[in-house]
């Protein structure tokens, strides 16, 4: 198959990737302030392409080193795959550009973001609603599921592969019993959201005494575009002590009755 067939074809394109469920997204289709973000960090954006790839249940039986070790080699190869994909596009001479997987972020109203809120753009797609713990939350997944994505320049159409759904949206999943809230120990999650600093897999990293320095950091971008080299021989190193806000999930397992043929689409 051709370079060019396979950019046209996302089905096949994800299907070779290994990718579990993806969709393109409008920027119709997302609320005011994802489409401000997503237009700030690519001006000339149309759409965005969210896709993810499922993080096994027995990954979260593992020991907190291995556990982080496994969940960063699927990080990265979705990482990989936005990479690829950006490539392919922009050999179509369609614009695109990958959502990062480490730096840069930011912060809004006090709280760590993406540059690109990932989770909300699936939500958006109809691949699934967040929870409480604002985690995506997936049928077929539950909330085990790590999100990649690129910003693109291509405009979804009204039939075929950019076929336009913008109104629909995925059943909400989370049925509010509060057993995310309850588990963390750190008090992370709360009404006003999660406090990334709270929580224990930053906490582990960044104690209290330091959060006001890592803020201002994360504040200034020239600072994280020095840091950004770093970023990926941290994250190999780190562990995360913690997964209860998603292991105590009702939602946890997800569907047991998965169909792994081909990854399932969603276009908004």
């Amino acid at each position: 198959m051709s370079e060019r067939s396979i950019a046209l074809d996302l089905t096949t394109f994800f299907q070779e990737q290994g990718v579990d469920v993806f969709s393109e997204v409008s920027l119709d289709a997302l609320s005011d302030q994802d489409r401000a973000s997503v237009v700030h960090f690519f001006p000339a954006a149309q759409s965005v392409i969210v896709f993810g790839k499922e993080v096994p249940v027995p990954v979260f039986l593992m020991p907190p080193k291995e556990k982080t070790r496994e969940m960063v080699r699927i990080a990265e190869s979705l990482d990989a795959t936005a990479v690829r994909l950006t490539g392919l596009l922009e050999a179509e001479q369609v614009l695109a550009r990958p959502v990062p997987l480490y730096l840069p972020i930011r912060i809004a109203d006090g709280k760590i973001q993406g540059v690109v809120r990932l989770k909300q753009v699936a939500a958006a797609g109809g691949l699934g609603s967040l929870g409480r713990n604002t985690v995506l939350l997936t049928p077929r997944f539950g909330p085990r599921l790590l999100l990649g994505g690129i910003v693109s320049g291509r405009r979804i159409q009204e039939s075929g592969q950019g076929e336009s759904s913008a109104g629909r949206k995925a059943v909400p999943l989370c049925k509010g019993c509060g057993r995310c809230i309850r588990a963390c120990s750190g008090g992370a999650l709360g009404p006003e959201g999660v406090d990334a600093f709270r929580c224990r897999d930053v906490s582990a990293w960044v104690p209290p005494i330091l959060v006001p320095a890592a803020k201002w950091i994360l504040g200034r971008s020239i600072v994280q575009k020095c840091m950004a080299p770093l970023a990926p021989w941290i994250a190999r190193r780190a562990t995360m002590p913690c997964s209860l806000c998603v292991t105590e999930c009702p939602n946890f397992s997800g569907d047991e009755g998965k169909d792994t043929a081909a990854p399932s689409r969603s276009s908004h």
